[in-house]
């Protein structure tokens, strides 16, 4: 079983961000739901399935998008 199905599998075929279920012509994005740039773990009970539009809100609310930008140089 790949990584996504057994995501989808454990959240009951919905994205932990909005709610709705994923539909079979939806895109998933894996997430850390504790980003790897804040201390979290690439470990399945980390890691959540997110819409592509969930996994962009949920990035700029958790400080993972401005603590990722900083530490790329230019």
């Amino acid at each position: 079983m790949t990584r996504v199905a057994k995501l989808l599998k454990a959240q009951k075929g919905k994205s932990t961000h909005c709610g709705l279920y994923f539909t079979p012509t939806d895109s998933v994005e894996i997430d850390q739901i504790k980003p790897i740039s804040l201390g979290g773990k690439d470990t399945y009970d980390n890691l959540q399935l997110l819409h592509p539009h969930c996994h962009d809100t949920k990035t700029a609310q958790d400080g993972c998008i401005h603590k990722c930008h900083d530490d790329k140089p230019f």
